[in-house]
């Protein structure tokens, strides 16, 4: 599995903007070959931040994503509110 976290930062009031387009990115996503899971959070902490979950069946599945139309529009859509994303890859701790 192949499982990561990124949280973005983003520059204060853009946050509804982002979560607009989100339900249709993340039905999209949803629907590819190998995705597990795509659920995106507001944070309780700071409303200016967001935290998106992804689990794949492997790293070739996200490959796939990544080259889908849909994931680079949203990409591109979001990054212009960006104030820094960390991109976290994780592991079911043992």
């Amino acid at each position: 599995m192949y499982k990561f976290i990124i949280t973005i930062a983003l520059q204060p009031g853009t946050r509804e903007k982002i979560l607009a387009r989100a339900p249709a990115a993340q039905a999209a996503t949803r629907a590819e070959p190998g995705c597990l899971s795509y659920d995106f959070f507001t944070c309780t902490d700071d409303p200016d931040t967001l935290v998106f979950v992804e689990s794949w069946k492997d790293e070739a599945a996200h490959a796939f994503h990544m080259e889908q139309q849909h994931t680079k529009d949203f990409i591109a859509f979001h990054e212009q509110f960006h104030r820094h994303l960390t991109f976290e890859t994780i592991n079911v701790a043992s």
